[in-house]
């Protein structure tokens, strides 16, 4: 873990557990400038003692709060500032292994590591204990599936009733045919909750965790059912991935970002992106040795929009195809469209699940996403309204679209005092080629 990632876990964290800056600092015995230091990433170094004491604190507050993605840092003595070495293991942790006994139905997490993680994994397991459903939004390639995969094996024992994991990918759209999306999703999620209910499948005290991957297409349905069934069994809790998110219902949201492409302050530690392409050559092709071409992982993952599934594909892709040629070929997802990615993840294609993402736009919604993928790499509401202004591609409702398009994850946004829009690297060079 580096600094950028410490932050991002102590600023997530402290908010999950509801504290201020000044309770932190209370219950860490920390000074309130460290922690704003910290957080704002001004310390690049900070000492051991000190994260151990805030991360120790954290954990006590969350109760329940898996305790293996603060112990990264718990390793033997060492000189009082933290060696780089110590957040890199936090970088490529175990996955936890589910048991072949264990109650669990459906897809498993897979038997890896995960890379960069660390802070999302730990607002999901903290924040699915509270009650409320959970969806993970987020552009397609972004690792929602894997996330909520580990984040339920984590949450095993928590869960006497087991996990239920079902993937609606497969279904019929609602707006294809409602009644036929109805039934299948139904059908599909009453079996897997059939499957752990056994004998008192209308228990009321029932308690288990729900698993729904890709609900994006089916939205509407899932939430209907879901109403049902979490007055059936108050002690459900649901945890959904979906481009968007529900709204006819209570939920908690979280965003999956993309894996960092920036290079820490420590030089010899790379971006979490080029430690997930590293890892994959390792397993793929042990042979290979990167060696001095690291620059170029760091290239090609920032050309890639630091989206997993990408990385992965291209680290199986270098078997056959050099890096050089990666980084050269302007096309880069004809060379990383493929049937099988080496076994690394159980979805489409990497060009058609952004076939997939954009076929479930409006036809306005395809044209303000086409206007806006011509844009620099980020831009803001005032290139938007500058845009409409000069000449109307965008319209007069060029904002509406413009929200509705984060809604479905078709583009992102930095939030801060001032909001800074990005259309994912890929979805940008697919809705380039198809209209040129």
């Amino acid at each position: 873990m580096d600094s950028n990632q410490l932050r991002a876990v102590l600023v997530t964290q402290r908010r999950v557990v509801g504290w201020s800056q000044e309770q932190l600092a209370e219950h860490s015995t920390i000074s309130v400038r460290t922690i704003r230091n910290l957080e704002k990433g001004v310390i690049r170094t900070p000492r051991r003692t000190s994260v151990e004491l805030l991360l120790g604190a954290l954990r006590s507050a969350a109760s329940g709060c898996d305790t293996a993605l603060f112990s990264a840092t718990a390793t033997a003595d060492s000189p009082r500032p933290v060696p780089a070495r110590y957040f890199r293991a936090a970088l490529c942790a175990d996955i936890v292994g589910v048991p072949n006994h264990a109650k669990w139905v459906g897809l498993r997490p897979k038997s890896d590591v995960t890379v960069g993680r660390q802070a999302d994994l730990m607002h999901v397991v903290t924040t699915i204990q509270r009650g409320k459903p959970l969806v993970l939004t987020g552009p397609v390639g972004v690792g929602k599936t894997r996330l909520a995969l580990e984040a339920a094996a984590r949450l095993l024992d928590q869960f006497p009733d087991g996990v239920a994991v079902v993937e609606l990918g497969s279904l019929t759209p609602e707006h294809v045919d409602g009644q036929a999306a109805t039934v299948e999703v139904r059908r599909a999620v009453e079996e897997v909750i059939a499957c752990e209910a056994g004998a008192g499948g209308e228990a009321t005290d029932r308690q288990q965790l729900l698993v729904i991957d890709n609900a994006e297409h089916v939205l509407g349905v899932v939430t209907t059912l879901l109403s049902r069934l979490l007055q059936q069994y108050p002690g459900l809790h649901v945890l959904i991935t979906s481009l968007r998110a529900p709204t006819a219902i209570p939920v908690d949201i979280w965003e999956v970002g993309a894996l960092s492409v920036d290079q820490p302050a420590e030089t010899w530690v790379h971006p979490a992106a080029a430690e997930l392409f590293r890892l994959r050559v390792r397993s793929t092709v042990p042979t290979l040795d990167l060696g001095d071409r690291m620059p170029g992982v760091v290239r090609l993952c920032r050309r890639l929009g630091g989206l997993p599934l990408a990385i992965e594909i291209a680290a199986f892709r270098l078997r056959s195809v050099p890096l050089d040629v990666m980084l050269a070929e302007e096309e880069i997802l004809s060379i990383l469209d493929q049937n099988d990615a080496g076994g690394l993840s159980h979805h489409r294609t990497l060009l058609r699940s952004v076939e997939w993402a954009y076929g479930l736009l409006d036809e306005r919604q395809r044209e303000v996403l086409r206007g806006l993928a011509r844009f620099p790499e980020t831009f803001t509401i005032d290139d938007v309204l500058d845009s409409a202004a000069e000449d109307g591609r965008l319209g007069s409702r060029g904002i509406n679209v413009l929200a509705d398009l984060v809604d479905v994850s078709a583009v992102q946004v930095r939030r801060g005092r001032q909001y800074v829009y990005e259309v994912p690297r890929l979805m940008r060079d697919y809705v380039n080629s198809i209209a040129a």
